[in-house]
């Protein structure tokens, strides 16, 4: 259920120019957390500050046995090393495939953990030892610190809300840092396995896990508040005569192209949603086509376009007979 109003909320609302607070949602449902919050945060907290402590004292053991012993080329080494899973991960990304990007970042600090272990293991045991021991040391010291300070954030307490306004939107993540949406900056929602990822004009973007309390309420309301904007952004281009891009599909003048083949709008009848997907149907009632909702971005904006093409030419044809 969405939580009340509170005259703090139209204050911060006021200040962002969100315009009037309507509803606000927390999304971590209040029997997430134990019996006991203030124990668990406490614990929490002394994990946090042992990772802390680790990546301090990591650090402190990584850049002192390099300004000691002047190893700068070992870290150009493990720089260029590192670019290598970086760089493939960044163009994963750029192409949407996030869950291969994960995998790679997850594969790499992996690697990077046991490689760092291994290394400071085989070189500790020289004597005298060998000073890229006390680097590779630091290393690991330096990067289990940030996981283990990342894992107790990420089990901390605290409530992720937001506050949707006539105007956009207020996301407040469970660090308290606040995220502000408005309604005609959104360009397009893409829904994954478990998630919905809303992005904006600006190049921020917001990802709601379908596992949040309430987050398929918010997913509605936000899509709700911003399909005019988008919608009318498709319209105003097609008319344009752009190409309008809906992932796999692409509206043009000619008709719908999927990448592979270009379905005139003289074949079409109407698209339809099938199970988790959507279709295309022809005017003898055969399927052309069709696709995940996963991999069609906008799905109800691309099923309205095209609604609104078919009927304007189907208007059109009518007139002139």
């Amino acid at each position: 259920m969405a939580n009340h109003i509170l005259p703090q909320d139209h204050l911060i609302a006021k200040k962002y120019n969100l315009g009037v607070p309507t509803r606000k949602f927390r999304f971590d449902s209040p029997h997430y957390f134990s019996s006991r919050p203030f124990i668990l945060f406490a614990e929490l907290f002394v994990v946090a500050l042992l990772g802390l402590f680790c990546i301090t004292c990591g650090s402190i053991l990584a850049i002192s046995a390099t300004i000691t012993y002047s190893l700068y080329n070992a870290w150009l080494w493990m720089m260029g090393m590192a670019s290598i899973p970086m760089l493939f991960g960044w163009m994963m990304h750029r192409r949407g495939n996030r869950r291969l990007f994960t995998l790679n970042i997850f594969c790499g600090i992996s690697s990077l953990l046991l490689v760092s272990l291994g290394s400071y293991l085989a070189t500790i045991r020289t004597m005298p030892p060998d000073p890229l021991a006390y680097v590779f040391g630091g290393l690991f010291l330096s990067v289990a610190g940030l996981i283990i300070v990342s894992v107790a954030i990420c089990f901390l307490p605290l409530s992720r809300s937001i506050l949707i306004c006539t105007d956009g939107c207020l996301f407040i993540n469970k660090l308290q840092c606040r995220r502000v949406i408005r309604w005609e900056q959104i360009t397009s929602m893409r829904l994954g396995k478990g998630f919905a990822r809303i992005v904006c004009s600006n190049g921020s973007s917001l990802k709601l896990q379908r596992t949040w309390a309430n987050s398929t309420t918010v997913q509605h309301i936000i899509y709700g508040k911003a399909f005019r904007y988008l919608f009318a952004r498709a319209r105003s281009s097609y008319h344009s005569g752009e190409p309008v891009p809906f992932g796999r599909f692409t509206v043009t003048w000619q008709g719908i192209d999927n990448g592979q083949q270009l379905f005139r709008w003289e074949q079409l009848r109407t698209c339809v949603y099938i199970d988790s997907g959507l279709a295309l149907i022809s005017i003898d009632d055969t399927c052309l086509d069709l696709t995940y909702l996963s991999q069609l971005p906008d799905a109800t904006v691309f099923v309205e376009l095209v609604k609104y093409i078919l009927a304007a030419r189907q208007s059109h044809n009518s007139l002139i007979l």
